[in-house]
């Protein structure tokens, strides 16, 4: 199983935030209108997060240098996984429009790859095909998928309050997103399955099916050529596409104003968003397969013969030729839906500058049926406590992901820095760093004399007023 980091989305910490701005709307569109700000750039942020039991990585954490690490195979029987979806986000802003409504734009380039098998035993000392069978005997038969999806994305959001009075405000906010899919990639592996050779020691293949595909733009990546020209010819056979968001947002709200002197505190905020929902495209590879069934007597000596000094995809295919039953070349387009899901997130305002934020995420596709192909998203369950004004901020996330992994992380704010970790095991343990990950975000807000913090009377009319600010002139 390789292990893929790539460049997806989760700002953790500011999930649920009033002050999350530009942010907000990656994890729910109709966020970005009850901001204290009249506007807010977001010219860079980088997220990362990763997850495997394949793995453990030794002797390194984020604070210790490399030079000693020491990648160490999980030993046991059990199902095995890796996670990783991490996102770039270039020039995000948001903008208050009037007293009611905000749009939100930005380019951003996201990925997601998962890899996950069925029940397998794998020991270090396993050497030999025949080593594996002998230890899988019981478990079959096997089986493994894995999905990739990277694409870079133009997003513009528009979100406006369609009801308000002097308890609750509601707002709604709607994402079109245009997409370039960058690279993608399938692999599916079923009913791999084998039968002792008779007298012998060995085993005999009695049955399996391997599809895989891949985006041809890989295939005009040229060793004789430029990095430049490999780099243009690349994203020139790349296609296009359109993606959606969608999200409601209700606001109870407090009675009396903040600690900062404004009066866009609330006693609790409620919202439902579903994210992602479109695909990506991509052509078939010249070298994309599908090997079915296995052919007669085919011995596990012949199996790894076949395969023995693999070096080129042209010699994968090779082997699958000698030991399948039928074997076909793909062609033409496949899809890759991107990991649509709900998202459920309740902040509830404690005292003072204290808050207390929950999410839970529900993917859509499991719920559906029809049989496609998608990318996961490893979110499940978080718990966010937090401190946080306009200029300072310190969060605890405690999430529990798809696979039941349970990780506290910690970020903080100062100023227009957001530096979190997903996972404080992978600062203080050294064999966490491949459970984890970690985010930053730099933002620009306007200074509190244009924030629409100061003036005014503490009635809830002036709530959406003082939003309404120059914009600033760029």
């Amino acid at each position: 199983m390789i292990y893929n980091s790539l460049k997806a989305q989760n700002y953790q910490a500011i999930n649920g935030s009033s002050y999350a701005g530009s942010l907000g709307a990656q994890n729910n569109p109709a966020s970005i209108v009850e901001v204290p700000f009249a506007w807010d750039i977001t010219p860079f942020a980088i997220q990362t997060k990763e997850t495997t039991n394949s793995f453990i990585i030794r002797n390194y954490s984020m604070l210790s240098a490399p030079s000693k690490a020491k990648l160490v195979g999980e030993n046991g029987t059990k199902k095995r996984f890796a996670f990783t979806n991490q996102n770039i986000r270039l020039f995000n802003a948001r903008i208050n429009l009037n007293n009611a409504s905000a749009i939100a734009f930005g380019a951003n380039i996201r990925s997601y790859v998962y890899a996950t098998t069925s029940q397998v035993n794998w020991q270090d000392t396993t050497q030999r095909l025949q080593d594996f069978m002998k230890i899988n005997n019981g478990r079959l038969p096997l089986s493994g998928e894995s999905r990739g999806s990277s694409w870079a994305e133009l997003y513009g959001t528009y979100a406006r309050t369609i009801y308000s009075d002097d308890r609750r405000i509601l707002t709604a906010g709607l994402t079109l997103k245009i997409n370039r899919a960058l690279a993608g990639e399938y692999v599916s592996a079923t009913g791999l399955n084998y039968i002792p050779a008779g007298n012998t020691a060995g085993y005999q293949v009695t049955g399996g099916n391997v599809q895989y595909g891949y985006s041809s733009n890989f295939d005009e990546i040229d060793s004789n050529r430029s990095a430049s020209a490999n780099r243009k010819s690349f994203f020139q056979h790349t296609m296009a596409g359109i993606s959606a968001d969608a999200g409601l947002e209700y606001t109870l709200l407090d009675d009396e104003a903040g600690e900062e002197g404004n009066d866009f505190t609330y006693r609790t905020k409620i919202g439902i968003s579903l994210m992602d929902v479109g695909r990506n495209k991509f052509r078939y590879s010249s070298r994309s397969s599908n090997a079915a069934g296995i052919k007669p007597n085919m011995s596990d000596t012949a199996v790894s013969n076949a395969f023995f000094n693999i070096n080129s995809t042209d010699d994968f295919n090779n082997g699958l030729k000698t030991v399948a039953a039928s074997f076909t070349t793909l062609a033409g387009l496949f899809n890759i839906y991107q990991p649509a899901r709900v998202i459920i997130n309740v902040d509830q305002h404690l005292a003072n500058n204290f808050y207390l934020n929950g999410e839970l995420t529900v993917p859509v596709f499991p719920l559906v049926p029809k049989q496609i192909r998608y990318i996961k998203d490893m979110n499940l369950v978080a718990l966010t406590p937090r401190w946080e004004t306009k200029t300072w901020g310190a969060y605890l996330p405690l999430q529990l992901n798809n696979q039941k992994q349970l990780w506290l992380g910690a970020a903080f704010k100062a100023g227009p820095l957001l530096l979190g970790s997903h996972n404080l095991a992978n600062i203080v343990s050294k064999n966490k760093i491949q459970s984890g990950g970690f985010y930053l975000a730099l933002t620009i807000r306007p200074g509190k004399n244009r924030d629409g913090s100061e003036g005014g009377s503490a009635e809830r009319g002036s709530r959406r007023s003082r939003q309404s600010l120059e914009c600033p002139k760029l």
